[in-house]
């Protein structure tokens, strides 16, 4: 992998940890995710017109992964209002491979020795943060088990998205053809529950929640991109390091506190992460 590829793949990463800062950092975290959506959502529909529609073996999928992309968005707010970011976003970013890993190896798909000792690296990261929220009497386990529950939705987005990617005949447009469609199932539910307070709160916030779903397109438009230069499993497993980034910027630009517990933990999950990915 050429240095220039791994730099923006680390670019990736740094836009992934940003537009999760950006979630956290906000007053109301499901408005957040939404402007995130349609922000990620606008950016997409530039790009569709020069792109092909996808094949219709994909849509099934295309529908399944909207629908987990809906739960996840509810659930990631969700976990936002009772986790410090260093605590969610790693055990999300971290148990969603493992998870992933596992649901192919039911399915089929074998898991290597390798594979078996990053999940045990991941599990060894989560059990410290547990321990780390018990000693520090800072936080509930909600706030772990929020997380984990994101980590099942993510994985079954990823599970979707990875077979429908296939089946459309373009990665790229299928890619874009979710971060648009994404916008209508959160915003149909939010303006149902919330319709004024949200649109009085995208006025107001509407700059730096877009520009945090931009954030997550580039990111995935820089992955997706990166993997046809590279390994896959080499990009897949760079991308890990958002974990580091979302560290230094929830102390940086959230005030986070960082204990040697939670420093360890996140470093087994990043490792375990990144081995489940290279297996």
């Amino acid at each position: 992998m050429s240095w220039s590829i791994i730099l923006l793949v680390l670019g990736a990463a740094l836009l992934h940890a940003t537009w999760n800062i950006i979630v956290k950092g906000g007053q109301n975290k499901l408005f957040e995710t939404a402007m995130n959506a349609l922000g990620g959502g606008l950016g997409a529909m530039l790009i569709l017109p020069f792109l092909h529609f996808p094949d219709r073996e994909a849509w099934g999928l295309l529908a399944l992964s909207c629908a987990c992309h809906l739960t996840y968005y509810i659930c990631i707010a969700a976990a936002y209002r009772v986790a410090d970011l260093t605590l969610g976003y790693t055990i999300m970013r971290g148990t969603a491979p493992m998870l992933t890993a596992l649901a192919l190896y039911l399915m089929g798909v074998p898991l290597g020795l390798a594979g078996w000792g990053g999940v045990l690296l991941l599990c060894a990261g989560i059990f410290t943060l547990a321990l780390e929220q018990k000693l520090s009497h800072k936080g509930s386990l909600k706030g772990i088990l929020y997380a984990l529950r994101t980590s099942f939705v993510i994985m079954g987005y990823t599970l979707a998205d990875g077979y429908g990617a296939r089946l459309s005949g373009d990665s790229l447009s299928y890619t874009c053809w979710i971060f648009f469609l994404n916008i209508f199932p959160l915003h149909i539910y939010v303006c149902w529950r919330h319709g004024r307070e949200y649109l009085a709160y995208l006025r107001k916030r509407a700059a730096i929640g877009i520009g945090g779903g931009l954030c997550g397109l580039g990111s995935y438009g820089i992955a997706i991109w990166a993997m046809t230069m590279a390994p896959i499993a080499l990009v897949a497993a760079l991308r890990e390091t958002s974990v580091i980034f979302a560290m230094l910027m929830a102390v940086i630009f959230l005030g986070e506190k960082l204990t040697p517990l939670r420093i360890l933990a996140i470093f087994l999950v990043m490792a375990g992460a990144m081995i489940v990915r290279l297996d």
